[in-house]
């Protein structure tokens, strides 16, 4: 029977980043934005522990992804990886660089540079099927990053903020600039003509991330990029929001699309805490 590849976003947005993604007995972490404590605790939640995780892969410098990384590490001695420019900044991280796959035999995974406002990267997997892939700092979709993340099934992709929201809110004019700019942060809209480009070369999940607590929503991202896709005729990708602290439900990589029009669903065991992660 052939294995899993599954994921599930454990914790997103400013407060701490981390996504569990295993296929068989691997299983590996991209970024440890949270205490180890917290780690745990979201892991139990998707059924996980720390004995199930054999590598970490770190994306950014910031403290949102590498917090948990020096607790992480006196609890268990597996091996951090990271891109050059994030390796300095996180002790103990072997650095890899990108465009160079690491096999681990069951799971591949490859690093590539995203436009951020200090050293970011995305990060490809594979089991040798199927692909996912998670970019959740960068201020523009260029066609280099497309290129990276065309032909995956799943995909975690920043979806920081709604421009409206961001323009009218309490940020300085500044800090406006900086999230808006081409080095800062995705908006919905940029979140979704990302969406709509890699919707016909397999797309079937999407689970929008690192959302702004103050110029955005759940609500908000996750209508905007479904608009978007159902106006293509994209409307079976399914779309969903990660939020802080409460780990998406496991997605499947490559579980085949359904007509939801011919689906009816009456009292399943679940659904109302489904709807905060689903909402349509």
């Amino acid at each position: 029977m052939e294995a899993v590849f599954r994921l599930s976003v454990l914790s997103s947005g400013s407060s701490g980043n981390a996504t569990y993604l295993e296929t068989g007995k691997r299983g590996v972490l991209v970024d440890a934005g949270l205490s180890c404590k917290k780690l745990k605790g979201l892991l139990a939640r998707v059924g996980r522990g720390l004995d199930d995780v054999s590598a970490v892969f770190v994306t950014h410098g910031h403290a949102d992804h590498t917090s948990g990384v020096k607790s992480l590490l006196r609890e268990r001695r597996i091996p951090v990886y990271a891109a050059p420019g994030v390796a300095e900044a996180v002790k103990g991280s072997e650095p890899v660089p990108a465009g160079e796959t690491l096999d681990f035999g069951a799971l591949a995974a490859t690093f590539f540079a995203v436009p951020h406002d200090a050293p970011t990267y995305g990060l490809r997997v594979s089991d040798g099927r199927r692909s996912a892939a998670l970019a959740t700092d960068l201020g523009e979709i260029s066609f280099e990053t497309i290129e990276h993340m065309r032909g995956v099934e799943a995909l975690v992709l920043e979806a920081n903020h709604d421009p409206e929201w961001l323009r009218r809110g309490p940020y300085s004019a500044d800090l406006k600039r900086r999230v808006a700019s081409r080095i800062g942060h995705l908006s919905n809209e940029q979140a979704a003509e990302a969406a709509l480009a890699l919707a016909p070369h397999g797309l079937k999940d999407l689970v929008l991330a690192h959302l702004s607590e103050t110029n955005n929503s759940p609500m908000r991202a996750t209508g905007t990029v479904r608009r978007v896709l159902k106006a293509a005729g994209h409307d079976g990708i399914r779309v969903r929001a990660a939020i802080a602290r409460h780990p998406t439900p496991w997605i499947e990589v490559g579980q085949p699309i359904q007509d939801h029009r011919h689906v009816y669903r009456y009292g399943e065991e679940g659904a109302e805490r489904s709807r905060l992660f689903d909402l349509g």
